[in-house]
Parts: structure tokens; sequence; C-alpha cells
């Protein structure tokens, strides 16, 4: 019997009883006098709701920048994330040479006797060797600079003549010694750069730039001071629209504020922390699944931490801790990944090895895929390996975590490097299998899942008509269920008209389903299963309104673990709910009230 079939039944029923009372009538009988409603004695079953739910459809239809994943029937919820390391790492480690150098430079012949007159002169030379040290370099004892490669930069070069005004023939040349600074050799051949000085009218300002990409800086000659040291002869011919004094300074100024290393050459030490951090940020890993609605509990998740690095310095990556906090509460939970025997807890990151470019030129190197470089490195925590089970036993909104970059390599003759644009990046993959531990000690910390359910109740709610039912007349709303799950379940029921209001809220009621029996890993391995468990009756007036004006059942779902123990829910887990109208009484037909619809229907 279909659902629209069961008031129908019903209007079905009392019109035959009519039919057989008419046909019985005696003519003569004094039609003013007839009673004109029809009484009908009658009994009805009709099944009216079978409903079936998967654990696939009591899950949140949205799992926000989570995915499920089914493996072997056991359910997981996975999360993946990442975050880069690589320019924290490299800009707590990159040399970056910085230095403005001015340099006065006589042009022709100093006299130095002050009774000797000046010497006029309208041309001369320049011939100075200048010795010069960059800022911006470790001055840490324990880490060696070998040599940087430059990326795309420049070098601003200013010339201030002051009173003199160089016309042609006039130029400043600037020879960096090649074990020193080597300049690009496409750009310098020769490793000079040239800078011509002609005035344009009176001018005696003159600048130019020095293309520094694919430079090369070589940290080898230190002064008393420890300072590197790097040397530039300076030649130059100034030939003068007016007169000078033979020895007149004029300055040249070189700004290498802008260097950008492409490629650097160092060794950085043993036993040292590169870099250290703690960091908080919004954690919103169980949003879905730690609210009002759900709790869930995790019995084992498994964070699988993978390092992919292109960054030549042999290094171990520590997590020390990891903090879960709510902070509308001021709960706390902790992952403890490192303690105090750390190195048992980290990852060792893989490296790629000079070997793997030392035969590049400089040339090739401007232009290497460091992708090429990538190593990955991995490893596993969870519940036995550092606690993560923890971190979901609070509804934490905020995570705090603190984790370490410390070298390894104790060979002080070994060569790390890394270019400018390397990085070092941790992706995070969070598989979190559905499966749950009873804590007695914190009731309110096991899992639950509350979830509603709309069932049909009529496809089309019966058009009454005249019917009524006497004070006599019993109506019962009749659940029966097997319940396959591992919990057990509170339910509601409520009834929706056809626009989804809420009618006979007094009819509404509560009921309870057993959890199927579980075996020892937590998985259900029986049903339960209850005929007519739950019984919903209905007042005599009601009944016109449940058959008439109802048009969907609204179940209402609160799935918990009231037994506290260590479930496991699968796929294959599921919920049956049967629904039966048990009718008993008399349906009372006023047929002199019917409408044409009515006689219609007969």
């Amino acid at each position: 019997m279909s659902k629209s079939k069961v008031g129908m039944s019903i209007w079905l029923i009392g019109i035959a009883m009519m039919v057989l009372f008419s046909a019985c009538v005696d003519d003569n009988y004094d039609f003013n006098n007839l009673d004109t409603t029809i009484q009908v004695d009658t009994k009805v079953v009709a099944p009216l709701v079978y409903s079936r739910l998967q654990l696939s459809d009591l899950l949140a239809d949205s799992l926000d920048g989570l995915g499920l994943q089914v493996k072997d029937d056991a359910i997981y919820i996975v999360h993946r994330d990442s975050q880069y390391l690589g320019n924290d790492l490299i800009s707590n480690l990159a040399c970056l040479p910085t230095g403005s150098f001015t340099f006065k430079l006589a042009v022709g012949e100093v006299y130095g006797n002050i009774d000797q007159l000046p010497v006029q002169i309208n041309e001369g030379e320049i011939s100075y060797t200048e010795e010069f040290s960059f800022d911006g370099l470790p001055d840490d004892a324990n880490e060696r600079v070998d040599s940087i490669l430059m990326g795309e930069c420049y070098a601003d070069l200013q010339v201030h003549t002051y009173h003199l005004i160089p016309i042609e023939n006039s130029y400043i040349e600037i020879h960096f010694h090649e074990d020193e600074i080597e300049l690009n050799p496409e750009l310098y051949p020769e490793n000079k750069v040239y800078f011509p000085l002609q005035a344009e009218e009176d001018d005696t300002y003159f600048s130019s730039q020095i293309d520094l990409t694919g430079a090369k800086l070589r940290f080898i000659k230190k002064d008393e001071a420890g300072n590197f040291l790097f040397h530039a002869d300076i030649r130059g011919h100034i030939v003068s629209s007016v007169p000078f004094d033979s020895g007149t300074e004029i300055d040249l100024e070189v700004k290498m504020d802008h260097m950008r290393p492409h490629l650097t050459y160092l060794n950085i030490g043993t036993e040292r922390d590169i870099y250290e951090n703690e960091l908080t940020i919004d954690f919103d890993y169980t949003k879905d699944f730690q609210q009002d609605n759900a709790f869930f509990p995790f019995y084992d998740p498994q964070i699988a931490m993978t390092c992919l690095n292109n960054i030549g310095i042999p290094v171990r990556y520590y997590i020390d801790y990891v903090e879960a906090m709510d902070t509308r509460t001021g709960e706390k939970v902790r992952a403890d990944f490192g303690g105090e025997n750390p190195d048992t807890m980290s990852i060792v990151v893989n490296t790629p090895s000079f070997a793997e470019i030392e035969h590049l030129t400089d040339q090739e190197l401007l232009s290497y895929d460091v992708s090429q470089l990538v190593k990955t490195s991995e490893l596993t925590f969870n519940r036995e390996f550092g606690h993560t089970d923890r971190l979901f036993k609070i509804n934490p909104n905020k995570l705090t975590y603190h984790y370490r970059i410390r070298s390894v390599d104790n060979n002080r003759n070994n060569v790390h490097f890394f270019f400018y644009d390397s990085d070092m990046w941790l992706t995070e993959e969070a598989t979190m299998q559905l499966r749950f531990e009873g804590d007695a000690q914190n009731p309110d910390k096991n899992f639950f899942l509350s979830r509603t359910d709309s069932v049909p109740f009529l496809d089309e709610p019966v058009d009454m008509g005249s019917v009524s039912f006497d004070e006599r007349t019993h109506v019962a709303l009749k659940l029966s269920y097997k319940n396959f799950l591992p919990v057990g379940v509170q339910g509601h029921i409520a009834y929706l008209d056809a626009n989804g209001n809420r009618i006979l809220t007094d009819a509404e009621q509560s009921f309870k389903i057993v959890a199927g029996k579980v075996d020892s890993e937590g998985y259900v391995v029986e049903s339960t299963d209850q005929s007519e468990a739950i019984s919903i009756a209905f007042e005599y007036g009601e009944v016109k309104t449940l058959l008439s004006e109802v048009k969907t059942l609204l179940f209402s779902y609160k799935m918990a673990n009231d037994e506290l123990k260590t479930i496991t829910l699968r796929t294959n887990d599921w919920l049956e709910l049967k629904a039966n109208l048990y009718f008993d009484g008399a349906v009372v037909l006023d047929f002199n009230n019917m409408e044409e619809n009515d006689y219609e229907m007969y």
C-alpha cells in the first residue's frame, strides 16, 4: 500500500459501508427524516514509513576543507595542509653583503709642499687601489661563508667632480680583483667596469650602474678585525673644460645596498638552531566535529608529516609540542612531540648534496631549476608516537606549535649551499578514522552526532471532506527499528505540514534506540531489533489533522556513545526504521454536507 493510500483506505471503507446500507433502504422511507450521518466501525493497519539510513547519511553534508576516504569499509576523514618554512629559514641564513663606499680620487699629481704654487692643468690621470669591506656578513664564529653567486642586482655608481667639468675622453675604470669579485664575463670582459664622464653644459654629477647579475663574491681575505677585504683598482683620465689645480679630488661612490644572492656557498657549523619559532594559528580541524551537534574524540589520528626540501644544508626539523586551545573556555591540551628527548621525535631532513651542482658553471647555475633538487622526508605521528588523540579532546579554535630547525653536519670541510629561491615546506596529512574512545572519567567528552532526517508521510495529504471520527477512535503510530550502529540513538519525532511548519506538537515524542552489539575493537557485530518499540497515540480529534495535513515526519537523532566503549564506525553500519499506523474506531460520514468532489470520489 502506498503512503498516499493510507488515508484513502479509510475513505473507501466508509464509502463502501454507505453503499451497503443504501442498498437496503425501503423505498417508502421518509427521506426528510433521514439521519444524514453514517458511522462505520473499522480497524486498519497501514505501513507508512520505511527508512534505512546508512552511516554516510548521518555525516555532515559538507566537510569544509576535509575529505572522506573509505578503505576496507573503514571511514577516514582526511585533512591536508602545507606550511612553508623556506622563506623564514633562508632569510635567517642569507648573507646580504651591503655597503656604500666613497673613494676620494686625486686628478693629476698631488703636490705636498705648501710653498709650491698650485699647478693649473686641464687634464690629469687617476690611479688608485682601494680596499673595502661589506656589511651584512655573518659574524658567528661557527659559520663560514665561502662565496656568493649574485642574482639579478645592481650597484649604483656616482661621481661628483665639483668644479671640474669633464668633457670628451674623460672616464673612470674600475677593475675588481678576480679572486675576490668576479663579474659576469659576458657583461664585463677583463672584469672591468668602464664609466665614461662627459658633461652636458655644466654637469658635475654623473651616475651609472654596475650590473652584478652573475657576479661571484669570494670571501677569502680578512683584516685584523676579522672583516672580509675586497679590492678595486681604479684608473681614470679627466679632461676638463676649465682649468683646475693638479691633485684636485673628486668623489667616486659605489652603493651596494640592493644585493640579491642567487646561490650561497657556506658551512653553518653543527649543533646550532638555525631557526626557532612558536606560531599560533586559527585551528579549524574540528569545526565540523567538535561543536554543538557533534563531538568526535578521535581514537588514533595519524598525522603524516612530509618535508620537501631543496636547501643544501643538513638539518633536523623538530616539533617540540603542539598545543590546542579553546580560548572561549580556557581549555588546553598538548600533543607532545618532543619532550625531554626531542632527538627521538623529529624529522631528519633529506638534503641535496653539493656534488649535485658542483660541476655546473656559474652561467648554468643562474638558470638552474632548483626543483630538480627537491628531496623528501617522512614521519608519521599517532596516538603512541606523539599523543595526537589529545588534540581532539576539546573544541579548540587556536593551535600553537613550537618548532626548531637545527644543523647536524659536524664536518667543517663540507660545503653547504642554498639558492635564494630554494624552499623547505611541510605537507601535513591528518587521517582520522571514525573510531572513538569511550571516556568514563569525562562523560561529556564522548562521541555523539546529531542529525535530522525528513521522511515523507503522505505523497499528498487526503482531502477528508465530511469525514470525522468519534470518541471511540484510537490511532497510534508505532515505530519498529533495527540498529546496526555501535551506538545508541536518542530520537524525537515531529510533524510538518506542506509548508514545513510544525503541527500536532502535543503528539511529538522522544524515543530511544538501543546500540548494536560490538566486539572488543568497537565494531558492531549484531543489530538490535525491536518491533513496535515506540508507540505514539493520537487523540480522536487529532486524527483528521494527521491524515489530511501532515506531509512529513521529521526525525531528530542524537547518536551517542552512552555505554562509554571504544567504538568504530563503518560504511555499512545502518539504522532502519519502520512506522505503521494503527486505526481502531469509527469513521463518521456526514453525506448531507458532502461536496461535489466527495461524490466524485465515490
